[in-house]
């Protein structure tokens, strides 16, 4: 019998642990690679050679995509929904219809366990607990074995609404292997992901940096009112502090695509056509795209707009089953997929990968930001300006780069 090998590159695997919950004889392991990335191990001595682990593997046997049926850019009615989302909240007013309707959820959440903050998917039944999956979160999730508590959920009857990247989703579909009515899959339009153990070593720099032990980290944060600030809370002396930024190491590498999983640069989900039922994301480039659009009419780049592109008949009735909660604007793909790279092509390679993960590698998380502070001077400054600067001058500014661009492309139609 011959050895199982599950990848022949490191590019050929996401991680998303598909192959971890297949296996019978629970011979697989995710294992952390010398930069903190996730990849399954085989223990042989355990392995029975049925090849499920092979057949259940998203992202080398991609599932069907759909092309888009339905784009809009929406925001939910609701402001304790919008505050709480990096966008337009169009997640949590999904996730609230089914959880009112006795369904379950899953997504990506990052608690804080044994002094740590840990990117992992969790199970809720509660519209209280919805705030724990909202928000970005620019990092690989964990999904452990909740593959497994999915397919229990459905076997029972349940409804279930699963969140997660693209391979995450089509890891789920490899794993389920059959179509379920109550199943919703809704997949973020991914630009890639660092690995836990990286950012976690960030975070513990950053905390040593404040004085502090971090214990809530929000990526994408609108309670200035300004342009979109990472938060952290630390522990320091007992009490609980917020400190705000728009200059964190971590976030301009994660931005420029220097420290990304290795699949991500050749992502085969990264395109028009998409797995889920439902994709969401941003809407960049909104008052681009729309210059005439007033905020009184009910969507505010300043509180969040979101991207949804709907590819099933499923995805198009649990938008109908929730437009009394939002504010719903029919848009076009090519509009959205213009200011969304990761809607037609993956991220680009860095140059600057091999030696930021080289740097961490080696000498830990400090030197990753002695590197940084030192050779991005610029782009510091460049951040911290951005992030004082008020959203409705920026917003002001994109317009007229709207219209502009828009005269300019009726000029083009007219000759």
């Amino acid at each position: 019998m011959n050895e199982i090998n599950l990848f022949n590159d490191k590019k050929d695997c996401c991680g998303c642990g598909a192959c971890m919950n297949i296996c019978p004889k629970s011979a697989i392991t995710m294992e952390e690679d010398e930069y903190g990335f996730v990849y399954p191990k085989i223990n042989t001595e355990q392995c029975v050679e049925c090849g499920a682990c092979k057949r259940v593997c998203g992202y080398q046997n991609v599932p069907e995509k759909h092309s888009a049926k339905a784009v809009y850019a929406a925001a939910a009615k609701n402001d304790s929904i919008l505050k709480k989302s990096a966008s337009g909240g169009a997640f949590a007013v999904l996730a609230e219809k089914l959880i009112d309707r006795g369904g379950i959820v899953y997504g990506a959440a990052m608690p804080y366990e044994n002094g740590k903050l840990e990117p992992k998917h969790i199970r809720i039944d509660n519209k209280d607990d919805i705030v724990k999956l909202q928000g970005s979160k620019y990092v690989q999730s964990d999904t452990g074995f909740v593959f497994q508590q999915v397919r229990k959920d459905l076997q029972s009857g349940k409804s279930v609404m699963f969140s997660g990247t693209p391979c995450q989703i089509a890891g789920l579909k490899k794993f389920l292997n059959k179509d379920y009515d109550g199943l919703l899959l809704v997949e973020i339009i991914c630009h890639g992901v660092p690995s836990k153990k990286l950012f976690q070593d960030f975070i513990e720099s950053y905390g040593k940096q404040l004085g502090g032990t971090i214990e809530e980290f929000y990526f994408r944060d609108k309670s200035k009112g300004q342009g979109y600030l990472t938060r952290v809370s630390y522990r320091k002396n007992n009490s609980l502090n917020n400190k705000y930024s728009s200059s964190l190491s971590y976030m301009h590498f994660f931005s420029k695509s220097s420290i990304l999983r290795l699949n991500c640069y050749s992502c085969p989900f990264a395109s028009g056509k998409r797995i889920a039922d439902i994709a969401l994301g941003d809407f960049w480039g909104f008052h681009e795209e729309y210059p005439d659009y007033k905020e009184s009419q009910g969507l505010s780049n300043g509180k969040g707009i979101s991207c949804v592109i709907v590819n099933t008949e499923k995805g198009i009735g649990a938008i109908e089953e929730c437009k009394d909660s939002f504010v719903l604007m029919d848009s076009e793909f090519e509009k959205a997929a213009r200011h969304n790279d990761q809607l037609s092509k993956p991220s680009k390679y860095s140059p600057q990968r091999e030696t930021v993960l080289d740097l961490y590698k080696s000498s830990g998380y400090k030197a990753v930001e002695k590197y940084y502070k030192k050779k991005f001077r610029k782009d510091i400054i460049k951040y911290r300006i951005s992030g004082i600067l008020p959203k409705g001058f920026k917003r002001k500014i994109k317009q007229l780069i709207g219209k502009k661009r828009n005269r300019n492309r009726v000029k083009l139609f007219r000759y």
